[in-house]
């Protein structure tokens, strides 16, 4: 009698992969970006519906973990030109992703900061629309994350305008 069931062990093993991946690249990018947050970060004007700290470090573990969840429910999916292409705008969305931080935060770039949001949004929104056909749960974890994106822009406007003016 077989006690593991190697039929969903090797699905678990490659999402857990995934999802350290995920976690592992965002939490270092946290990390690195951790001191600026000390100091020029607190200097700056944010808006009144600017969070705790403490938010920032709940929502983007559970943000990355649905993230993780939906390229790996694409990258399982057979070849197809569909999954090519969302496995590679997913790619560079998470790219992306991960340098808003250091541009944010080491580099203090707010402008490019807020454009890079716009340009998350808007790859989020296609990746939605590109993975739908192939996992609709793939892609409704989409809809948390376009929240908070949208969010983070109005932050990063917020503190632009104060930044700038």
């Amino acid at each position: 009698m077989n006690i593991v069931d190697t039929k969903t062990q090797k699905p678990l093993i490659s999402f857990l992969i995934v999802l350290a991946v995920f976690q592992i690249v965002g939490g270092f990018l946290g990390w690195v970006s951790g001191p600026a947050m000390d100091g020029w970060y607190q200097s700056l004007a944010k808006s009144p519906l600017n969070p705790p700290g403490m938010v920032f470090g709940i929502v983007w573990p559970i943000l990355y973990a649905l993230l993780a969840f939906s390229f790996w429910s694409v990258w399982r999916k057979p070849n197809s030109p569909e999954r090519t292409l969302a496995l590679r705008l997913f790619a560079l969305h998470m790219l992306m992703n991960w340098a808003w931080s250091p541009v944010f935060f080491i580099a203090h770039q707010v402008f490019a900061a807020l454009a890079l949001i716009f340009v998350l949004i808007f790859t989020a929104a296609m990746l939605l629309w590109i993975i739908w056909p192939m996992n609709k749960a793939a892609s409704i974890v989409f809809l948390p994350y376009l929240a908070w994106l949208t969010f983070a822009g109005h932050l990063t406007h917020y503190i632009l305008k104060g930044y700038a003016g």
